[in-house]
């Protein structure tokens, strides 16, 4: 439980980063007496008036401390929500932790620390949530241990409860924090970082991209998980050593032309084959193996996607490619983006205008991430609201570009995504086409289950003996049959016969 005195400490901290992170607006609302009064009570968050809003917001996460940096991080995946320079500033946001101290580490890992013959004093990355040690086991195997930060779990559910209890109240006097629908948001991001606690769901992920890169893609590799010495607070698995996306020196003994294309293709093989994704590629997540195969760790973070979403992107992404505004909005439409009060046709003209601007223009022309700004920009200005999931993965997407970069700082998108959605097409439209017809089969057998009972009910409701005209129980009797011989047509059967009502009434 949190103290009273915690609690309003914490409650005027995160108020007080609120206050100026919203000053201009307050500006604009408060008498210029209640502005002085907020300056003089939350006087130690003065200096946040210093920078411009967007570095106002990364900075003010920055000092209220890990859980507000690990919000701060999810947050630049709004980009539904944020402007573009304020997203730029939170994806600056990193993990710059200090550890927790060794003897609290050996306390998490219990007997499991007796499988070591060396355990690192020094971790090699400290985060919010966790820290990472090296170890060699008994048998000389080196490998890397994860480890849950002892009472880290409870802080951060006392931050979240403040929060949300917070944001809930000053919604009703802030307007941006209604317009951007923070609550709902933090209420989301609660559920993501309470996921994070359990390293047993990040082990059975990697063991999913592991089996992919071993049966499927050559060029990637995923350290092994060592299942015997894992559970919730600790993830053992195998020590990759290689060359750090960020050691731009050491790259040099590469093609860095080639890794740069791999890095995309390998991305795109994990959303499109897999329809899971590593949700945070960043340069430090990413080593080069001597052998120039790339190896992908930390696997905290995943993007999946539903059926219903993988398919709206995928119609998406093709649109996007043939420059067709029909199939876009189609797909938003799968996934409820667009609603009734969308002028569909002033929409797709400014998709079109938006797409023409591009269109013509070589690949090596085309930003990726200012094309995906822009096109999200059209999509706030219609109020069209995509889901997160969607959302999440269209910014990995782009940001595979910008990785590419540091990878070969000349690297110009390839030609890599339009063959490879052309190529998936075909399997793609035949596995859709499947699944609704599995998802038709399933209604239509339980139309079938119900329809006994159905007709009982109906014979029972006729008030006299001959209650059931003749041709109404030639209906009925007409799609017994059809359902004995020929099911297929049964649709077209249900069809005419909800319109003879109708064709009855006329003749009335």
């Amino acid at each position: 439980m949190i103290s009273i005195g915690e609690r309003n400490r914490r409650v005027k901290d995160i108020t007080g980063a609120l206050f100026f992170c919203n000053y201009e607006y307050l500006k604009e609302k408060l008498p210029a007496s209640l502005l002085w009064l907020g300056k003089l009570f939350f006087r130690r968050w003065n200096f946040l008036l210093e920078y411009p809003p967007p570095v106002r917001l990364r900075v003010a996460l920055e000092r209220l401390g890990p859980t507000y940096i690990k919000i701060g991080q999810m947050l630049s995946t709004r980009v539904d929500v944020f402007p573009e320079e304020y997203i730029k500033e939170l994806e600056k946001l990193q993990d710059d932790v200090p550890p927790a101290p060794v003897d609290e580490i050996l306390e998490v890992l219990g007997d499991i620390r007796n499988a070591f013959k060396e355990f690192s004093e020094k971790p090699i990355g400290s985060g919010s949530i966790a820290q990472v040690h090296t170890a060699v086991l008994k048998n000389g195997q080196k490998v890397a241990v994860k480890v849950i930060k002892p009472g880290v779990e409870e802080q951060i559910k006392k931050d979240i409860t403040i929060l949300k209890l917070l944001v809930r109240k000053l919604s009703k006097f802030i307007k941006p924090l209604r317009d951007y629908r923070i609550s709902s948001i933090i209420e989301e991001f609660e559920r993501v970082l309470l996921d994070e606690f359990d390293l047993t769901k990040e082990a059975s992920y990697m063991e999913m991209f592991r089996k992919f890169a071993e049966e499927k893609e050559p060029r990637l590799v995923i350290p092994a998980v060592y299942w015997k010495y894992t559970n919730r607070n600790v993830l053992v698995s195998e020590f990759i050593k290689g060359t750090k996306l960020t050691d731009l020196k050491n790259l040099e003994k590469f093609n860095r032309k080639k890794l740069a294309e791999d890095f995309v293709i390998l991305v795109n093989r994990q959303i499109f084959e897999l329809s899971v994704f590593h949700g945070d590629l960043h340069p430090g997540n990413i080593f080069v193996l001597d052998d120039g195969r790339l190896a992908f760790v930390d696997f905290g973070i995943i993007g999946r996607l539903s059926p219903d979403t993988f398919s709206a992107f995928f119609m998406f992404s093709y649109a996007v490619m043939k420059k067709d505004v029909d199939m876009i909005v189609e797909a938003l439409k799968k996934v409820g983006a667009v609603g009734d009060n969308v002028n569909e046709q002033l929409f797709k003209r400014e998709l079109l205008i938006f797409l023409d601007k591009y269109y013509n223009r070589p690949l090596s022309k085309i930003d990726a991430e200012k094309f995906f700004y822009e096109e999200l920009a059209i999509t706030r200005q219609f109020n069209v609201v995509l889901p997160e999931e969607l959302l999440v993965l269209l910014k990995t997407v782009t940001h595979t570009e910008s990785v590419a970069r540091i990878i070969c700082p000349d690297f110009t998108l390839p030609p890599v995504l339009q063959p490879y959605l052309k190529k998936l097409m075909p399997k793609f439209m035949v596995e859709d086409f499947r699944r609704r017809t599995m998802k038709a089969a399933a209604s239509y057998a339980s139309l079938i289950e119900q329809f006994p009972e159905f007709v009982k009910k109906s014979l029972k409701s006729r008030k006299t003996e001959r209650e059931l005209p003749l041709i109404e129980s030639s209906f009925i009797l007409g799609f017994s049959i059809i359902l004995a011989i020929k099911p297929v047509v049964a649709p077209l059967y249900l069809l005419f016969a909800a319109l003879y009502p109708f064709l009855k009434g006329g003749n009335d």
